[in-house]
């Protein structure tokens, strides 16, 4: 939200990484930022599922997973996941206030109202 962390599904790893962004678009201090709940082995090797990422205006960071979409605190813990029929691949805040949020994935498209809203910046 403040455009100084940038976040990275890891498809096929454990955790959501992060990186710092320095005042000169440079990137430092990579760590493992969350540990993805939908991690598991599959015949074909390890996943996640993680695809799509957003930031809500308080810094809560919402990653699809195998799960679902899964929601961390601004330091990486776990909040909950929002279940949905089928996998997600990506999302985005959208609609009036940003106050919907939208995801995608597997022919499927879904609209969920939250109690947040999205960064509210031209671009975004």
């Amino acid at each position: 939200q403040d455009e100084k962390t940038v976040y990275v599904a890891n498809t096929q790893g454990e955790y959501v990484l992060a990186w710092t962004v320095n005042a000169d678009g440079s990137l430092t201090g990579r760590r493992d930022f969350a540990k993805l709940a939908g991690f598991k082995t599959t015949p074909t090797g390890p996943t996640s599922g993680a695809d799509g990422i957003v930031v809500d205006k308080d810094g809560r960071v919402f990653v699809t997973s195998t799960l679902g979409i899964e929601v961390f605190s601004t330091e990486g813990q776990p909040l909950g996941v929002i279940k949905l029929p089928k996998q997600p691949q990506n999302l985005a805040f959208g609609g009036k206030e940003h106050a919907h949020l939208y995801a995608v994935g597997r022919g499927s498209a879904y609209r969920i109202a939250t109690l947040t809203k999205g960064v509210d910046r031209p671009g975004k």
